[in-house]
């Protein structure tokens, strides 16, 4: 049963482990009864680089949740990020064979069956199939095709794959950390499941996740994720640049880029100035504030460029009129939507995981926990949720159509803010 079960999310960032546990008690949303960081190691850009070290951030993370939360932990669901990602959207047809032309859930399963029956390189595994949209005998729009009537069911499925090495790899450093992989997904359709209305995912709109090495980007149209991508470009190399140009310590570039930095440098004052301290020197020697923003500037500008460029070439820009959602910890440089507005042409948003409750004694509470209603959670937030809906369905097995029950109940959990 659903009730009473103990969720456990996992974001393995290239600086921070995140996990996130969860009671679903039956009210509609799993309540957060603990919250674990840990810094990473052995991570790079969404790909394991030394599966020990892995593990144990791994470890230290879950502990940590599991301490705060009373309780013990031993499976996870984790999030999947890297370059290695790739997505298309697919389609299926079925004839309908039953005499009186109903749709049953067996000519239902065998149209996404057919759309699953694409060419997949042997390196690459698919993780993600969802059905987007059905249509019958030519008319489109249908989300739940059983029960009705017609002769030829098509679907429209969201194809995810990734490099099987990686997942491989992954999947070594939770065992090695003593843990159970209950499941996983796309780190940008976590977030999405975090941070998105359901006005927004049915108009159209891309939420760009911006972590420290990769940037996930995923589009949501009708209501359902249609193309995910990740590029990776992430805030640690606006960093970089600071430290690169400014001949400052990496540290120092990073203390510059929090404490004064901006992501249109003309809305700075051309007075403002702030303390920099350069390699080999002992004494700070100050520097125009907008001279640092516009190095910071030119790479989150390249980055949204990168964006624009991947949604021009897949016919998604002019889709996605809801705009932009903007999350992760990259998301929270000043005048970063700012930013994203002037190259997208798309109005733009700052968002974190909110409706974040805590399981209290006294039952559940709706008090979000302290700081983790930061855009840096929403992924860790968006995989419970994610597991949350699929042990809904796993707890549901009367109805009719699974995977919209899903659906369904996400955008109405995601409604509750």
């Amino acid at each position: 049963m659903l009730d009473g079960s103990l969720i456990g999310g996992l974001d393995v960032g290239n600086t921070k482990v995140c996990c996130v546990l969860a009671k679903y008690e039956g009210t509609g949303s799993p309540a957060i009864i603990g919250v674990g960081t840990s810094r990473s190691d052995g991570i790079r850009r969404g790909v394991v680089t030394d599966i020990s070290s892995a593990a144990q951030a791994i470890r230290t993370a879950v502990d940590a949740a599991s301490r705060q939360a009373g309780e013990p932990i031993s499976s996870v669901y984790i999030s999947l990020s890297g370059d290695h990602v790739q997505s298309a959207i697919t389609r299926g047809v079925a004839a309908v064979l039953h005499p009186n032309q109903e749709i049953t859930p067996e000519d239902r399963d065998r149209a996404i069956e057919q759309s699953r029956g694409i060419i997949v390189p042997p390196e690459r595994m698919i993780i993600h199939s969802i059905p987007r949209m059905y249509s019958i005998d030519g008319q489109d729009g249908i989300r739940q095709p059983v029960g009705m009537c017609g002769s030829r069911l098509e679907v429209e499925t969201f194809i995810a794959m990734v490099t099987r090495s990686s997942l491989l790899n992954m999947e070594r450093c939770i065992t090695q950390a003593g843990l159970d992989l209950d499941g996983k997904t796309l780190a940008s359709l976590a977030s999405g499941a975090a941070v998105l209305t359901p006005d927004e995912r049915q108009q159209g709109v891309v939420v760009i996740d911006i972590g420290s090495g990769t940037t996930d980007v995923a589009v949501f149209t009708e209501g359902e994720i249609c193309h995910a991508y990740v590029k990776a470009v992430g805030s640690e190399h606006v960093t970089n640049d600071i430290a690169q140009v400014l001949r400052v310590t990496v540290d120092e570039a990073e203390r510059l880029k929090i404490e004064h930095g901006h992501a249109v440098a003309s809305e700075i004052g051309d007075t403002e100035a702030v303390d920099v301290l350069q390699i080999g020197r002992t004494v700070p020697r100050p520097l125009r504030r907008r001279a640092l923003c516009e190095i910071i500037e030119a790479r989150i500008q390249e980055l949204f460029m990168f964006v624009a460029n991947e949604l021009q070439r897949a016919n998604l820009l002019a889709r996605c009129t809801a705009g932009v959602v903007l999350t992760g910890g990259g998301s929270q440089l000043s005048g970063i939507d700012h930013c994203a507005c002037r190259v997208l042409g798309l109005p733009a948003r700052i968002a974190g995981p909110v409706g974040i409750g805590r399981l209290a004694p006294t039952g559940l509470q709706t008090t979000a926990l302290a700081d983790r209603d930061s855009p840096e959670y929403a992924t860790a937030v968006g995989i419970v949720r994610w597991a949350a809906a699929s042990l809904l369905q796993d707890d549901d097995q009367d109805a009719t159509d699974p995977w919209s029950r899903i659906v369904s109940w996400v955008q109405r959990l995601v409604g509750r803010r």
